[in-house]
């Protein structure tokens, strides 16, 4: 027995040493097993029966007959491996013919091969055809769906050359004709309705009022994106309402100036100074360092009069005050848009000055640009001339030229002239009486911005029929009290000029001082002074080191308190002794702002008068002929402005016109509280853009 043993175990391959295979003792229970199937082997004369025995016992050994691991505690686990791998194998022996057993073994094995066979044979060419079917599905889909878009988009190309008159892939290809992109837009408002034209953008309107010393911006989002669940009846959705634009630091406007820096700066070294816009500029505006400060709408106005004088053509905007307009705009309106339409998701944040800032196509958001249309304002022409030598059609040419370079396509650019704006806000704000028949359909703007005031006549039509200005606004305020300051700190007349001690002539109410820092810090302070002065009757001015005692070489301050009276005695003597006489001599009677029916102006609510009247005569109105009288502007915020203006109206029309003293019904002059009077104008621009309402 321990030779059957010691076969089966270098037969299995368990190789030992000959230590480990001990005789088992003659009373474990496999021994006597064993010796029964030999016993049963010898007795049976029938193989067969003996074939069975031998497999019964088998099975006996190889579940019940086992030695377990608890029985066997004292052996170590390879012990317990040997033994019972030894007394398998000893089972298997003790047959000489292939049992049940071992053919199931051979079946297992057969049925394994094939299982890890079947992937190479039958899986991975299921699934090649499945992802080629899968593909081809995709492929069609796709294909598909390229047909509907190039579909839907040729539908809103021939809708959008519908509209606007407009073809985009006609100016791509004529892209360098920027004179011809300006006549196709005044083509374009005439074609279409300025609703229709601002559907095509999803960020809504901007507009931009760039006036003598302020731009204010106001954007209106676009109707889809709000009230969408009201006025659901007949298919109307009125948009919100438009809202000016608050730049980073708070502020409703910017100043209108860009400080250029000197061409040397920028030659000798690689890094010049850089262009400064809005309130940087506006602090070097008397101390410039060498550059020069240009106003934008100046500059334009300028350009205007060198236009009627010039007929030799050719492009008559010059390169600064093209950028200058570019770079004020751009700078103004990235920040305002940021903050309204949140930077790169809206577009923005990225803006190169090679791109336009304007755009139609919305997927150029992403470069930087913004689906918004821009809406500009401009003055109207002066003195009812209307034809093509008028000064303010150059302002308007040189105006759209200035700006072609920020839209894409260039026509898209809407132009409004201000006083039609300030009606449509007043309209779309319900601040005129309501259209009757016992009133008249035009309204009179009065508008005093910073360095002129403004009288227009807009029909019922919304057209200008007559402008006229004045030469005076909020500007000369402050002009004049820093003149007032200047004579009493410095001890010398405010008319003298201290670099050749000749008096001044010209109408400018600016003073005159060689010292430029000195200057501008009296502007600032004069500046703050004014503005307290519209809210109260005093405020203090205190400039600190103004200028130094050259005799006792100690520093010298400025504390003076202002009282509201001094500076309306100053603007009163100003009108009389310089602005009345310089409107009579250098106007003739057509021209002349000034009424020939009334006497000459001795004060400003009888200048307000005569340039009222003035406009009527112009037009063959009587005050009771009008539906309102409409005071805007930042300059009509003064309580000496406002005083004047009621009273020049008063004068001509009544108390009851002018003030409602017989009930609000008869009241006809309407001037806005607050910033309402200062911003009417820019919101009016936004609301026209979206279509009036």
């Amino acid at each position: 027995m321990s030779l059957l043993i010691s076969n089966v175990a270098r037969r299995g391959g368990h190789r030992r040493p000959r230590a480990l295979l001990l005789r088992p003792p003659s009373s474990h229970p496999l021994i006597a097993n064993c010796r029964d199937i030999i016993d049963d082997r010898n007795d049976s004369d029938d193989n067969g029966m003996a074939k069975h025995h031998l497999s019964q016992h088998h099975r006996n050994i190889s579940v019940a007959s086992r030695p377990r691991r608890e029985e066997c505690p004292h052996q170590s686990s390879s012990s317990r491996r040997y033994h019972s791998q030894s007394w398998h194998h000893a089972g298997l022996l003790a047959s000489t013919t292939p049992t049940a057993t071992s053919t199931t073994n051979n079946n297992l094995s057969l049925s394994t091969r094939q299982y890890h066979n079947t992937p190479k044979r039958e899986i991975l060419p299921l699934l090649a055809v499945g992802f080629l079917g899968a593909s081809a599905v995709y492929t069609y889909r796709t294909f598909q769906q390229m047909d509907q878009d190039w579909e839907e988009y040729y539908d809103e190309l021939e809708e959008y050359k519908a509209v606007t008159g407009i073809d985009p892939e006609e100016q791509d290809a004529n892209n360098n004709s920027n004179n011809n992109n300006a006549t196709t837009a005044s083509n374009a408002a005439g074609a279409a309705s300025e609703e229709n034209l601002s559907n095509f953008f999803t960020g809504g309107t901007l507009a931009i009022d760039m006036g003598t010393t302020r731009l204010k911006l106001s954007h209106r989002n676009k109707k889809s994106q709000f009230n969408n669940n009201n006025n659901a009846n007949n298919g109307k959705q009125k948009p919100p309402s438009p809202l000016v634009s608050v730049d980073r630091e708070g502020f409703r406007s910017t100043p209108s100036l860009v400080w250029m820096p000197p061409p040397s700066s920028s030659s000798s070294s690689g890094m010049g100074e850089e262009m400064l816009i809005g309130r940087l500029a506006e602090a070097r505006l008397y101390d410039t360092k060498g550059g020069s400060v240009v106003h934008p709408r100046e500059a334009l106005l300028l350009l205007g009069n060198n236009s009627t004088n010039n007929s030799g053509g050719g492009d008559s905007m010059n390169n600064p005050t093209e950028a200058a307009i570019q770079q004020t705009i751009r700078a103004v309106a990235c920040n305002a848009l940021d903050q309204v339409l949140g930077g790169n998701s809206g577009g923005g944040g990225s803006s190169s000055k090679n791109n336009p800032l304007f755009v139609l196509d919305e997927s150029m958001s992403m470069l930087g640009s913004y689906n918004v249309r821009p809406i500009f304002t401009y003055p109207p022409p002066q003195n009812g001339q209307s034809d093509g030598s008028s000064t303010n059609d150059a302002y308007l040419e040189g105006y759209q030229q200035a700006v072609s370079g920020l839209t894409s396509p260039a026509g898209i650019a809407a132009f409004v002239p201000e006083p039609v704006a300030v009606v449509s806000g007043a309209e779309y704000y319900n601040l005129l009486p309501r259209k009757n028949t016992s009133l008249g359909t035009s309204v009179l703007v009065i508008d005093v911005g910073g360095a002129s005031t403004s009288v227009s006549m807009v029909g019922g039509d919304a057209e200008v029929m007559h402008s006229t200005s004045l030469p005076f606004g909020g500007d000369t305020f402050i002009d004049l009290l820093v003149s007032h300051l200047v004579e009493g700190f410095y001890g010398r007349n405010k008319d003298d000029d201290t670099s050749n001690g000749a008096k001044t002539t010209n109408l400018s109410s600016k003073p005159n001082l060689n010292d430029p820092t000195a200057l501008q810090r009296l502007y600032e302070a004069s500046t703050t002074a004014i503005h307290e002065l519209s809210n109260k009757t005093r405020s203090e001015i205190n400039i600190p080191y103004l200028t130094m005692d050259l005799e006792t070489r100690q520093p010298k301050h400025l504390e003076v308190g202002m009282a509201r009276t001094v500076v309306n005695t100053e603007v009163e003597s100003f009108v009389r002794e310089k602005l009345v006489p310089h409107l009579e001599n250098t106007n003739s009677h057509a021209t002349s702002p000034l009424s020939q029916a009334l006497p000459s102006p001795t004060n400003l609510s009888t200048l307000f008068s005569s340039t009222i009247m003035s406009s009527l005569e112009q037009t063959s109105q009587t005050p009771h002929m009008l539906r309102a009288i409409l005071l805007v502007g930042g300059g009509a915020r003064i309580p000496l402005v406002r005083e004047a203006i009621k009273e020049g109206v008063g004068y001509l029309a009544g108390e009851a016109y002018a003030s409602g003293s017989g009930g609000e019904s008869t009241k006809r002059l309407i001037m806005p509280e607050g910033e309402m009077g200062e911003e009417l104008g820019v919101l009016g621009a936004a609301v026209w853009g979206s279509g009036g309402r």
